[in-house]
C-alpha cells in the first residue's frame, strides 16, 4: 500500500514553494517525522506533516518522487512544535520549510539515517559512562526574601504569562532557578517525556555565569548532562548534541538565546525569559522573528496540549490553538500547564501595556537583597561643562 506524506524542505518563500510537497512511501510516516527526499538535484533533510493514504486530486504516481530514507531512532516532532513552526511562517511571512529546517541543527540536516544511528549509538554509549545523581540536597537554595516567596506564589497560581519587574540586584535569578525546581520535581504522567524548562536570555556571553548556577543547583541532583545550551556560538558538533539532549528528553533544563525557543522539547513546563526587554531577541537576519513573543505564543500551545489531556501532541497539521487574547492558559490553578516567565528590571512598553491590560500578570520586587541600594548617579549637562 502506498503513501503519500506531505513533507517540508527547506525552500524560501520567493521560490514559490512554500508550503508541502507531496512525495511517496511504501511507510505510513508519523507527523514530525525526519526524513531525506529527492529536491531537484539534491537529497535533502524534511520533516513529515502529513501521511494521508490516498494522493491529492490530479496527483499520479508517475508525477512524484519517493522518500529516500527515514531516521529512524528519534521521536517524531511533536504537534506542539509544528503548530510554532507552522504560526511562525504565516505570521512573518515566511515559507513552512525555511521556519521548520533553520530550527534544526545544521549538522543534522546533513545525516544520513546510518550516520545518525552511528552518532546516536556514541550517545547511547557516553550516557551509560554517566555516574548517576548523587547529592538531591543540592537543590537547597539561598534563604528567600519575603518578595522572592510571595513572586514565587503568585506564579504557582498564575494561568497567564508573569512579567517579574524586579529591581537589579532583587533576585530574580534564585526566583528562576525555584521556579524550574518546582517544575522538575512535578513527576510527569506515564509514558510522557519527563518535565523540562527552557530559560532564555538575549546574549551568549550571558550564558556562561547562568549555566554555572545551574549547573551548580540541578546537576547533583538529576545527573551531568541534565543542563545544556543552545546558541550560535556552539560549533554543529555541539549543537547537535544538545539539542538530541532535549529532544529525546535526557535534558531537563535547556538553556540558550532566541534560536532556543525553536528547540524540541517534548516534555515543556516553563518558559523563562529573562531581560525581555532586550532587542536582541528579535531577530533581524534570515526568518525574522521576536523570541519573546513566540515563547509567550509557545506556552500558550503547550498549556493547550496539556489542558486537552496530550490531544494536540498528536494531533495533525492542523492542530487547534487557543481563542486570541487569552494568555498562556492551562485550565484551573493545579491543572498541568506551561508558564511562561518575563524577567526585567526596565521591562519593555508592549510587556507593561499587555500587564496593565490585564493579559499579563506583573509581580514587582522592587528591594535589592541585603537591603543594598543602588549606586547614585550625578546627571551633568555637558553644555555647561568648559570646552577644551
Amino acid at each position: 500500500m502506498a503513501f503519500w506524506p506531505s513533507i517540508v524542505v527547506a525552500t524560501p518563500a520567493h521560490s514559490g514553494v512554500g508550503a508541502t510537497l507531496t512525495y511517496r512511501s511504501e511507510l505510513s510516516l508519523a507527523p514530525g517525522a525526519l526524513v531525506r527526499v529527492p529536491l531537484g538535484s539534491r537529497e535533502v533533510l524534511g520533516v513529515v506533516w502529513d501521511c494521508p493514504d490516498a494522493p491529492p486530486e490530479g496527483l499520479t504516481e508517475a508525477r512524484t518522487k519517493a522518500v529516500a530514507g527515514v531516521l529512524e531512532g528519534l521521536p517524531a516532532l511533536n504537534g506542539c512544535w509544528r503548530q510554532l513552526v507552522k504560526f511562525s511562517a504565516q505570521y512573518y511571512q515566511r515559507s513552512l520549510g525555511e521556519v521548520a529546517l533553520a530550527a534544526l541543527p545544521p549538522q543534522l540536516r546533513e545525516l544520513d539515517s546510518t550516520q545518525l544511528a552511528r552518532r546516536l549509538k556514541r550517545r547511547a554509549k557516553a550516557a551509560a559512562g554517566v555516574p548517576p545523581p548523587t547529592a538531591p540536597e543540592a537543590l537547597q537554595g539561598h534563604d528567600l526574601s519575603a518578595e522572592q516567596a510571595g513572586a514565587l506564589q503568585a506564579l504557582a497560581a498564575a494561568t497567564a504569562p508573569v512579567l517579574l519587574y524586579g529591581a537589579t540586584g532583587s533576585g530574580k535569578t534564585e526566583v528562576y532557578l525555584r521556579a524550574t525546581q518546582a517544575v522538575l520535581e512535578t513527576a510527569a504522567p506515564e509514558n510522557e517525556a519527563p518535565t523540562q524548562v527552557l530559560v532564555m536570555v538575549p546574549e551568549i556571553n550571558l550564558t556562561p555565569q547562568l549555566e554555572a548556577r545551574f549547573r551548580e543547583r540541578f546537576e547533583p541532583a538529576f545527573g551531568i548532562g541534565s543542563v545544556v545550551c543552545l546558541h550560535s556560538g556552539m560549533t554543529p558538533a555541539q549543537r547537535l548534541t544538545s539539542w538530541l539532549a532535549a529532544h529525546t528528553g535526557s535534558a531537563r533544563i535547556v538553556l540558550g538565546t532566541r534560536m532556543a525557543v525553536f528547540a524540541s522539547l517534548p516534555g515543556l513546563r516553563l518558559i523563562v525569559v529573562d531581560e525581555e526587554h532586550d532587542p536582541s531577541y528579535k531577530s533581524q537576519e534570515g526568518a525574522r522573528y521576536s523570541a519573546r513573543d513566540l515563547a509567550v505564543y509557545r506556552a500558550k500551545v503547550e498549556s493547550e496540549a496539556l489542558a486537552a489531556g496530550g490531544a494536540l501532541l498528536q494531533a495533525g497539521p492542523h492542530p487547534r490553538t487557543l481563542p486570541e487574547g487569552e494568555g498562556a492558559r492551562g485550565g484551573d490553578v493545579g491543572n498541568p500547564r506551561c508558564q511562561v516567565l518575563l524577567g526585567s528590571a526596565t521591562p519593555s512598553l508592549e510587556s507593561w501595556h499587555a500587564a496593565d491590560q490585564g493579559r499579563y500578570l506583573r509581580l514587582e520586587m522592587p528591594g535589592r537583597i541585603g537591603g543594598g541600594a543602588l549606586p547614585r548617579l550625578r546627571l551633568v549637562d555637558m553644555n555647561h561643562q568648559p570646552k577644551g
